[in-house]
């Protein structure tokens, strides 16, 4: 298996490590799964009148782009279902989902679950979208190539009321050190969002580093309410190095699942971020935490577009569709667990869902609980 984001730090793992707490269930209003329709999926019947596709962000109409952000809000302003004194932060049902995948960034990055359980995640989030807030239109991505000359110049990022809101206030905090002899230079922002449907949003997660992976633990204080805004440093360097066509293309043509998940992730420490890294570390902020990321809503559209290049390379190579890279279930196999196949159990999603579900149940995206396609693929 080739190295992984951040591999350099299993070097330094502890030797006995806790394994991280259960994704948190419901508790504020003593709902269930069984509450949310879409939680409990069936097979259904997929075909060219149910299918539903995904689209460019920047390729949208203004008003599109704006009713996406506007259920967002939406979102937003729902009350969280998650127990208020063990999870502070979870302020909204927006920051629920946040939540889960902080309390899941263990199980969930740097193996073999990642890219099925985020398209879970994208799906249960899109369809929450629907079914609460009323939204209709298409669930959007980020092509992080096409805007890597200077992600300022889009539309996605213009600052608009069209927007996925704007850069961060200037603030000089000098270059991002990622390794002991590896640093990114510092961007065009750093500090809180003011423009846009996102302006002086409070992420009050607070930054948990990617080092907390090599303990197996989250920080006590993982869930406290902190009053922060949300950040960003658009970062037309990394962008130009890290996510330009050329990479993007070569994921989507990848040898094996290990090559596709080396090409995606990286190897922070030896000058390589692939494609997935890359586009977290343009945008800075909170999204330079592979455990906060999820409260900035760029998020969502930076990982469709993960799962976008997913599903390529599973249509232009579909023998290897199936494929998984041989890994376990935990980042840096840290604690120790299972090397992870298809017939292996998802780590949940919270009281999203709870229902076991198998990683070959979400191998394809017109199977088991899916119906989407997207727009294109990158060939």
């Amino acid at each position: 298996m080739l190295p992984s984001f951040l591999s350099f730090l299993a070097a330094t793992a502890l030797a006995s490590c806790s394994v991280v707490s259960a994704a948190p269930q419901g508790g504020r209003h003593s709902r269930s799964a069984d509450a949310y329709p879409w939680s409990g999926w069936e097979s259904q019947q997929c075909n060219s009148e149910t299918i539903r596709t995904r689209v460019d962000f920047n390729n949208m109409a203004p008003a599109d782009r704006k009713a996406y952000t506007d259920a967002v809000k939406c979102l937003m302003g729902k009350p969280s279902q998650l127990d208020p004194e063990q999870y502070p932060a979870a302020i909204n049902r927006y920051m629920d989902y946040a939540v889960i995948h902080v309390n899941r960034t263990q199980h969930v990055h740097l193996d073999a679950f990642f890219l099925t359980w985020h398209r879970y995640f994208l799906w249960l989030y899109e369809t929450d979208l629907q079914q609460s807030c009323g939204y209709t239109g298409a669930f959007p991505y980020w092509d992080f190539a096409a805007t890597a000359s200077d992600p300022h110049a889009f539309p996605i990022f213009d600052g608009s009321e069209y927007s996925m809101s704007g850069d961060g206030l200037y603030d000089n905090t000098g270059p991002t050190q990622l390794g002991a002899n590896f640093s990114i230079p510092h961007g065009t922002g750093g500090g809180c969002v003011t423009t846009g449907p996102f302006a002086n949003l409070i992420a009050p997660i607070k930054f948990i580093d990617p080092s907390q992976l090599t303990t197996g633990t989250l920080p006590a204080d993982a869930f406290a309410y902190n009053e922060i805004c949300l950040q960003r440093d658009l970062n037309a360097y990394v962008s130009q190095t890290y996510t330009n066509q050329a990479q993007l293309v070569a994921a989507a043509h990848a040898d094996n699942a290990s090559q596709f998940e080396y090409l995606l992730n990286g190897v922070i420490g030896s000058s390589s971020l692939g494609i997935h890294s890359g586009a977290h570390f343009s945008v800075g902020g909170q999204m330079n935490s592979i455990h906060v990321s999820a409260q900035d809503p760029i998020w969502y559209p930076l990982h469709t577009m993960i799962d976008k290049v997913y599903t390529s390379w599973q249509a232009n190579y579909p023998d290897r569709a199936s494929q998984l890279d041989g890994s376990t279930g935990t980042a840096l196999n840290t604690p120790p667990s299972d090397v992870v196949t298809l017939d292996s159990v998802e780590p949940d999603w919270g009281y999203f869902q709870l229902t076991p579900i198998q990683v070959q149940e979400l191998i394809s995206t017109t199977a088991g609980p899916f119906c989407y396609q997207y727009d294109n693929v990158i060939s």
